[in-house]
């Protein structure tokens, strides 16, 4: 649709042309996506071992699951380690400095999306209280000279 809103003559001036959802996560999954999902992979990790032990780092010889007090000191610090998760994504800033209609940014937003969804429904199922989403387009940054262009990228960020 952007393409098509453009005088043909100038398009190729522009570099204005439509990346493939898969061309756009060859770059965003090494880049932005395989760092996040390692830093949650070992949150994660710290989190299940504190709850079925009550110890950040599983100890080498079996121990018996942490109740009361201990139970209660765990979940709280479980609870910690889920909310820095969301606060790390909510962190992340993305510039796609030839942003175009927005495409880029639109895939890269909807990733972030999908990983807060899974930090989110990973504390629910372990019985923590709902946390609310952070992730947002306020997150992204684009550069376009097209005022068109900028104008469409903003609206698909945001309806998206």
């Amino acid at each position: 649709l952007f393409e098509r809103g453009l005088d043909p003559g100038k398009r190729a001036q522009l570099g204005a042309h439509y990346t493939s959802r898969e061309d756009i996560e060859c770059l965003i999954e090494p880049v932005v996506m395989a760092p996040l999902r390692r830093e949650w992979a070992a949150t994660r990790a710290i989190i299940e071992s504190l709850l079925e032990t009550g110890r950040k780092q599983r100890p080498a010889e079996p121990v018996a699951r942490p109740t009361g007090g201990q139970l209660t000191k765990a979940r709280n610090e479980a609870q910690t380690f889920i909310r820095q998760a969301l606060y790390r994504l909510a962190e992340v800033r993305v510039l796609d400095p030839a942003c175009g209609s927005g495409n880029f940014l639109y895939v890269t937003l909807q990733k972030l999306k999908d990983l807060e969804k899974e930090i989110i429904v990973f504390a629910l199922d372990h019985g923590f209280t709902a946390l609310l989403p952070m992730v947002g387009p306020w997150q992204l940054r684009g550069i376009e000279i097209n005022q068109y262009a900028a104008e469409l990228a903003q609206m698909v960020i945001w309806i998206g």
